[in-house]
């Protein structure tokens, strides 16, 4: 009876939140604040590959244009997933034959006309990761439109850009492979957040020592508070993929989504069935309300981890990255959630 009393109280508080807010896909965002790394040497090589494709006119061509881009052929393109790559050469010039690529490169090549601002946001966060971590390469970055065959690419020497997929919802085609709620993400001003929150894999050592959700939490929140660090004028939805109306329901509906995840007992959770509801893809947590977002869970590890730093100011932001026992960061974070008022 308890069970059932708090999730209706859950579901009144989420539907009357919602109810507030617009349907804008992001916040805001007046953050004035200047690059404090800006003396660090950063040069990001960038080579826009769309503007090859359709100079491709044959096969022979086409192959030529693999051997001069060998990495991307082979990792963006899964070239090893073919016998030879005539095969792949084949396929992709009769792609590049249909009418929908061109609108493709053109939709891709207009919404992306300030990519510039982009490689700004990505220098400037590759001086912080320079900064703290001076042995670390910077990658160059190709960009291509690939008919939607893949999103990116990431290594520590490369990064390979779907411009197609970072259109989203703000092109004529959008990726059918998607579901719609991940596509409208997918948005040139989620493109650095989304990138540099897989490169922090590379510095970010993760728990892995017990399973729990509350590792999972405490790893992702890790994670966007490196990208926020990185990109500290990007605004929380833009870092964490909500939108307003969804950031302003898990800010002032915080305390009943820890209470959800305390009662029932699932922060030391180790079934990564029941951990995937809190953390995984998912258009909403129904367990929480059917208006709740996916991946809370990520989220308040988010807020787990800032309340850790800003109780700990001896921690460093390299000492951070390096911890890998959750239950001491979430122990002395002294987390105790309160409801925004907005």
């Amino acid at each position: 009876m308890k069970q059932r009393t708090i999730y209706q109280f859950i579901l009144i508080l989420f539907s009357a939140t919602l109810g507030i807010t617009g349907l804008e896909s992001c916040e805001s965002n007046d953050c004035d604040q200047k690059n404090n790394f800006k003396e660090i040497e950063v040069d990001i090589n960038v080579e826009r590959l769309e503007d090859d494709l359709k100079r491709l006119k044959d096969v022979d061509k086409t192959l030529a244009f693999f051997h001069e881009n060998r990495i991307m052929t082979d990792f963006f393109l899964d070239a090893n997933q073919y016998p030879n790559d005539t095969i792949l050469a084949r396929r992709l010039y009769r792609l590049l034959q249909q009418p929908s690529i061109d609108t493709l490169i053109s939709d891709s090549k207009t919404y992306f006309s300030d990519f510039d601002k982009n490689i700004e946001e990505l220098t400037a966060a590759y001086q912080f990761i320079k900064f703290h971590y001076p042995d670390a390469k910077v990658p160059r970055i190709q960009t291509i439109v690939s008919g939607f065959y893949n999103d990116m690419y990431i290594s520590d020497s490369l990064i390979v850009i779907g411009l197609d997929y970072f259109a989203g919802q703000n092109g004529r085609y959008f990726p059918n492979d998607i579901p719609r709620y991940i596509v409208k993400r997918y948005m040139k001003e989620s493109l650095s957040p989304i990138l540099l929150s897989f490169i922090s894999n590379e510095f970010n050592l993760a728990d892995q020592s017990h399973g729990t959700l509350l590792a999972d939490m405490v790893n992702l929140g890790k994670s966007y508070y490196f990208v926020e660090q990185a990109l500290p004028c990007k605004a929380d939805s833009l870092i964490i993929g909500y939108t307003t109306q969804e950031m302003h329901a898990v800010r002032t509906n915080q305390e009943i989504i820890w209470a959800n995840i305390i009662e029932n007992e699932m922060l030391y959770e180790t079934s990564h069935f029941l951990k995937n509801k809190f953390i995984g893809e998912r258009p909403n947590i129904a367990e929480i309300s059917e208006n709740c977002p996916g991946r809370v869970g990520a989220w308040i590890g988010w807020q787990i981890v800032r309340k850790y730093m800003d109780q700990n100011p001896e921690v460093s932001f390299t000492q951070l990255m390096a911890e890998t026992d959750a239950h001491k960061v979430f122990q002395k974070s002294n987390y105790k959630p309160r409801n925004e008022a907005n």
